[in-house]
């Protein structure tokens, strides 16, 4: 069942990534022109904050950037009006779930979601160049064995990627020669 769960939850954050009309129809784009910066936000449930702390189910994998820590499977708007308002924006109707799919393009990272009755909840966090680390300070780059070392043996290695499962989260390390060529942090979704 938990392989199960990796295998949906690796293929939602690899659909999400790619361009998402292929899924539902035809998806819809616009540039955001509103939100809050990450120090004026803070989550009522905890799931972003501005102080760099998560406070809400955050022992599997997360991701930090500038003051926000991103809590996999937290609920999405309070993540994203304290990321602030520089993104990209991309919808379109959701493989996996009744509502829609929505990626969040940020400079450095990709934020997926996904929806739940009516609430959106984030899927994963896809890295985008170098200039910005897993908690283990892990970058695109660095080498396979500073993949191991920090992490230790993967839960599942393959030909180009290695797997850590940490709780309900994965962390997935696209590997190309010897050196990091993709990482994604994602929740793992039933």
């Amino acid at each position: 069942m938990q392989l199960k769960k990796l295998f949906l939850a690796a293929g939602l954050a690899a659909a999400l990534t790619l361009s998402l009309s292929g899924c539902g129809g035809s998806g819809s784009t616009s540039s955001s022109s509103s939100g809050t910066s990450a120090g004026d936000a803070a989550s009522s449930s905890g799931t972003a904050s501005g102080s760099g702390t998560a406070t809400a189910s955050s022992s599997g994998f997360t991701f930090t950037y500038e003051d926000t820590t991103v809590v996999m499977g937290s609920e999405a708007d309070p993540v994203i009006e304290a990321l602030g308002d520089d993104y990209e924006y991309f919808e379109s109707a959701s493989c996996a779930f009744d509502g829609l799919d929505k990626v969040y393009t940020y400079s450095h990272f990709k934020l997926n979601t996904y929806p739940v009755d009516d609430v959106d909840y984030v899927l994963s966090i896809v890295f985008r160049d170098d200039t910005i680390e897993t908690e283990e300070g892990i970058t695109i780059g660095r080498s396979k064995d500073d993949v191991i070392e920090a992490y230790g043996e993967p839960d599942e290695e393959k030909t180009a990627s290695l797997v850590y499962e940490r709780d309900d989260t994965t962390i997935t390390f696209g590997i190309t020669g010897d050196a990091v060529s993709t990482v994604t942090i994602a929740a793992v979704t039933e």
